[in-house]
């Protein structure tokens, strides 16, 4: 079924303010009945509330579609910042968003080009062939016969952003882990804030053609002449989503390159090229048959700092070879002061951390079929981080980094691949 953009500052602040009071009496009422709950019964009674309450999150965000829903993707692919059953319901928000109508992609393709898609393209399909938070992507053909992907951005996203993120925020403290909730919200405004402008994402992912010298990672071309602030148009690139790509059994062997392009592309970006493509959602990547891949989707990129950069592979090491002192001092100079309350908590709290962390790079190569279950078995230590911590504030570098780094495990988790990351952060030179 087609939809519009639910419109209006007030008609959407609705939503929220409905499924943010819902949420909320639910807690409340659980809280009430807890004293009077066995263990057992307050567990289950949690279960079945955040269960009810993911649902219920889920379905308001995909009615706003949009800078609110694209928000909440990226916290749904934060390292466990939400519990399992609420990142369920937002992954769906990857492939579940109702298409837009064709009135209004015909609307918004003569807003930006000047002419309607017939004057434009050689042929164009009003149907898109995929969708997300922002926008969708429809097949068309140049008047020279090239197979373009044209994306088409929903009408009033851009101005809808602020109010949106304001209204995520309103959100937020009826979530679990509330504070870290709005700290990475602010990180995320910023970058929607760019990722609204697709001049931005048609530049970016230019530089990134230009300037990611990865052999056998792909970057598609940008056809300015038919690109604006709504609206961009790509080489149409080949290849296939993951879990398409999966279910024709590559070998072990394909799997593994196909990993190992991901992740010295992730590293060569960040040390080398200090920007980063930040969005490892599993519908940014395309999959060929010799372990090749497309990247896709140039909308969120991450700037890092000097400082960062030359800061990050000293902490790293720090963390492999479990040193305290040097862990906390690099931290300190990333601004990131501990001030721990007892002497537990170093082993307690950071050193677990640490572990899981460096865990990846103690041996040459880890294999994350064997150690299917690394990104989950990092909840506890992550949460325990988020609630135990005395940490005044975290560096916003780390909040784009991490959730890339985390979102590309998982997906090698799903492939079952084995990666080589020790070598690249021991090395300190100009090789990565």
């Amino acid at each position: 079924m087609e939809q519009s953009l639910p419109e209006g500052k007030w008609t959407r602040a609705g939503i929220v303010g409905s499924t943010a009071f819902k949420v909320g009496l639910r807690e409340v009422q659980h809280k009430v009945k807890r004293p009077f709950m066995s263990a057992e019964r307050q567990q289950a009674d949690k279960q079945d509330i955040d269960d009810k309450n993911a649902e219920m999150v889920f379905k308001a965000l995909t009615q706003l579609r949009g800078t609110a829903l694209k928000a909440a993707q990226m916290l749904g692919m934060e390292t466990e910042i939400l519990p399992e059953r609420y990142r369920k319901e937002l992954e769906k928000s990857f492939h579940q968003v109702p298409p837009l109508n064709r009135v209004l992609v015909r609307k918004v393709i003569q807003e930006q080009l000047g002419q309607p898609p017939e004057y434009l393209f050689a042929s164009f399909n009003d149907q898109a062939f995929a969708a997300a938070s922002l926008g969708q992507v429809h097949h068309a053909t140049l008047q020279d016969g090239t197979k373009v992907a044209v994306k088409i951005q929903y009408p009033g996203i851009h101005v809808a952003m602020d109010n949106d993120m304001k209204l995520m925020r309103s959100l937020a403290p009826n979530l679990p882990n509330s504070q870290m909730v709005l700290q990475s919200l602010e990180e995320i405004h910023a970058r929607l804030k760019e990722e609204v402008d697709y001049q931005h994402e048609a530049a970016s992912t230019q530089w990134f053609a230009e300037h990611l010298q990865v052999v056998n990672v792909h970057v598609p071309k940008v056809y300015a002449e038919f690109s604006g602030t709504r609206l961009i148009t790509t080489e149409l690139m080949t290849g296939q989503h993951l879990e398409t790509w999966l279910a024709t059994n590559p070998a072990q062997a394909v799997r593994n390159r196909a990993a190992q392009n991901l992740y010295d592309t992730m590293v060569y970006s960040v040390r080398h090229l200090k920007r980063l493509h930040a969005d490892p959602n599993p519908g940014n990547y395309l999959f060929h048959e010799d372990g090749s891949v497309t990247l896709l989707d140039f909308g969120c990129t991450k700037q890092f700092s000097p400082e960062f950069i030359h800061i990050l592979p000293e902490l790293l090491q720090a963390f492999i070879a479990d040193d305290r002192e040097r862990i906390l001092a690099a931290y300190r100079m990333l601004g990131m002061e501990h001030k721990p309350m007892s002497e537990d908590w170093y082993a307690e709290i950071l050193r677990p951390f640490a572990q899981w962390v460096s865990l990846p790079l103690q041996t040459a190569s880890f294999d994350f079929g064997k150690h299917h279950t690394y990104t989950s078995s990092g909840r506890e230590v992550l949460h325990k981080l988020a609630h135990n911590t005395t940490l005044n504030k975290i560096a916003n570098d780390f909040i784009f980094f991490d959730r890339t780094i985390y979102g590309l495990c998982k997906i090698f988790e799903r492939m079952g691949a084995e990666v080589k990351a020790r070598h690249h952060w021991l090395n300190t030179g100009a090789e990565a």
